[in-house]
């Protein structure tokens, strides 16, 4: 049982740093700019959606300046370089 643990954990750290690689190559920035310019149109339609808006999530969202936070989130997407021995670099600043 801890052999197979072992086992999933180094694959699953093989695919982390695949999938660092390629949002750090130039057609992973090109998704990023693609996922970042799509969170920032649908804003406003998602904040549109009733279900949304009545679940606990939708209101904080909402009470928190929903729009800002999607676009901050989408700039961090799109902006967002890999760092010093494979972690991700930058901070989130306002």
């Amino acid at each position: 049982m801890n052999d197979r643990l072992q086992d999933l954990a180094a694959r699953a750290q093989l695919t982390i740093d695949e999938l660092l690689a390629f949002l750090e190559s130039p057609a992973g920035r090109r998704l990023r700019r693609g996922v970042a310019a799509g969170l920032i149109v649908s804003v406003p339609i998602v904040m549109r959606i009733p279900g949304l808006r009545r679940s606990p999530l939708g209101r904080l969202i909402e009470g928190a300046g929903g729009a800002v936070l999607v676009v901050k989130l989408a700039e961090l997407i799109r902006d967002w370089e890999r760092g010093e021995g494979g972690t991700p670099a930058g901070t989130f600043a306002p």
